[in-house]
């Protein structure tokens, strides 16, 4: 499909960002859904998700670190956009432990992608703007094995940030 990431089992290649990690929670039974309640939130979560959260902070970290100099009214708008998200997460995680309840799921390894990194990368303190996500972000560190990407990634953070 012309995308990443990818992921190859036995030859085959799986791609796209919510069926692989969906494949990989029915294959190790671990981090999906274990009713039909929980499996609709889990899907519900990550389509949110890869559709709205992620898929803008990706591209406002991109625009923010890559882009020399990025239109400040693209960026206004994708930091709006943004500001939206996350409230709606802010809301959520206020009154859950994690994404789809009391458990943590491969929404939360989703979601939690783009906003594991540093205030000055993401733009965001969530832990002052966002307490919720900021202790829901803890959580999700202390889960066992757990590592940052910077902790799995050759290589060191860039630090071209717009401001």
């Amino acid at each position: 499909m012309g995308e990443i990431p990818v992921l190859e089992v036995d030859g085959k290649r799986l791609t796209q960002t919510a069926p692989i990690p969906l494949s990989l929670a029915e294959q190790y039974g671990r981090f999906g859904g274990e009713t039909g309640q929980e499996k609709f939130e889990l899907l519900r979560w990550l389509f949110w998700d890869n559709h709205k959260l992620s898929g803008y902070m990706a591209t406002y970290n991109f625009m923010r670190t890559f882009t020399p100099s990025g239109d400040p009214a693209v960026l206004k708008h994708f930091r709006r956009r943004l500001d939206d998200f996350l409230g709606i997460l802010e809301t959520h995680l206020q009154a859950n432990a994690f994404a789809i309840g009391a458990k943590p799921s491969i929404a939360d390894i989703s979601m939690m992608a783009y906003l594991h990194y540093p205030a000055d990368e993401t733009g965001y303190d969530l832990a002052v703007s966002h307490p919720a996500i900021g202790a829901w972000l803890g959580r999700m560190a202390a889960l066992p094995g757990w590592k940052s990407a910077y902790d799995l990634l050759p290589g060191k953070p860039l630090t071209h940030y717009a401001k």
